[in-house]
């Protein structure tokens, strides 16, 4: 089977479609599959180290920008058609999946216009822009979240969102001193989050010999945060990217994090407990969304980006350290609520298609 994979972006779009890609390889050994991404994103790093062939189209965003930047990135589109077309040809897939992000939507109007069966992947409860436009010329849609099948009519599956494996088989905890906290903000880091863990560690400061901090952040905030850390006597691990972040996973007694579809599917089948503080500027607040529903369930602990800060996020932290009950609670029910087979569905969803 020839399948192409596009979109990226973030990792939030990109790691389920490696996850499916995974998946493919298993079920049918001698597949050939190529991610066509953009030039910008950070697929350019992560597809190659995966072993995966890489193609990238010239294009941008659209929302949020001046108008200049706004002609350009349409031009970009439009060109980004002509050479997606290019790439079906040379290639010539059984199935384009589009997985969200920039370089997606090229490629699925291209797989359109060219009559190649076609899926995509939602990731939240209010689909992105390429995949409500392009939603209604595809084969079947593939959501996390039942609330968005309305979006898709009969083309939607409920499938969950599909994550690397090796999240699947983290180990339950057992909680000792030191506490390890593990703090990311997504692909370009969080500055609210970064600085809510400076303020935090004054308030913290009688147990830096019983928590030691695993923190994933932007290249800017970088040495700011390093030397935060070395300031106030705490261990820390700082870096900008950790290609072994299921290994953290494992090694965490508490995350802190942004809450974007693919972080919370991964939480939830690691069975960690977790600290969620959505992005207000995502798309729809979906991130809010997100947060919520793990909250319902008391799955996880929300606290919004406007009520954060350092006091706040040190006496959470403690509450919950100090607890083990509520602790077990929390990563009991996260795990209760994980989908582990999405990948499985929506390759069947991928084998349908190419049937049609």
């Amino acid at each position: 089977m020839n399948v192409i994979i596009a979109g990226g972006g973030t990792g939030g779009h990109l790691f389920p479609g490696i996850a499916v890609a995974r998946e493919i390889q298993r079920r049918k050994p001698g597949s050939k599959i190529l991610f066509v991404g953009a030039e910008q994103g950070i697929e350019t790093r992560i597809v190659p180290k995966e072993g995966f062939e890489l193609r990238t189209l010239p294009v941008g965003g659209i929302k949020g920008l001046g108008i200049a930047r706004q002609l350009r990135n349409l031009i970009g589109m439009v060109s980004g058609v002509f050479n997606a077309r290019q790439i079906l040809g040379q290639f010539n897939p059984d199935v384009v999946i589009g997985v969200g992000g920039y370089a997606s939507f090229p490629m699925l109007s291209a797989a359109i216009l060219g009559g190649y069966p076609r899926v995509i992947m939602e990731q939240n409860a209010i689909p992105g822009l390429a995949n409500r436009v392009l939603g209604k010329w595809v084969n079947f849609a593939a959501v996390t979240d039942p609330r968005t099948e309305s979006y898709f009519g009969r083309r939607a599956v409920v499938t969950g969102n599909p994550i690397r494996p090796e999240f699947k088989f983290i180990p339950a905890k057992h909680h000792v001193v030191p506490y390890t906290i593990l703090i990311f903000g997504g692909s370009q880091g969080a500055h609210a989050i970064n600085r809510a863990v400076i303020e935090a560690l004054d308030s913290l400061a009688d147990w830096k010999d019983r928590v030691r901090f695993v923190h994933q952040t932007g290249e800017r905030q970088l040495d700011e945060v390093k030397r935060a850390y070395a300031a106030k006597g705490f261990a820390a691990d700082v870096r900008t990217f950790f290609n072994d972040f299921h290994e953290q996973y494992a090694a965490a007694d508490l995350i802190v994090s942004r809450s974007g579809a693919t972080t919370v599917a991964e939480i939830k089948a690691a069975g960690r407990a977790a600290i969620l503080v959505p992005f207000p500027f995502a798309t729809d607040d979906h991130q809010t969304k997100n947060a919520r529903a793990m909250s319902e369930e008391k799955a996880a602990i929300l606290i919004s980006n406007s009520d954060l800060n350092g006091l706040r996020l040190a006496g959470t932290i403690r509450e919950l350290l100090t607890d083990p009950k509520q602790l077990t609670e929390i990563e009991t029910n996260a795990r209760r609520v994980a989908i582990l087979d999405a990948e499985t569905r929506i390759v069947d969803l991928v084998e349908r298609a190419a049937r049609v």
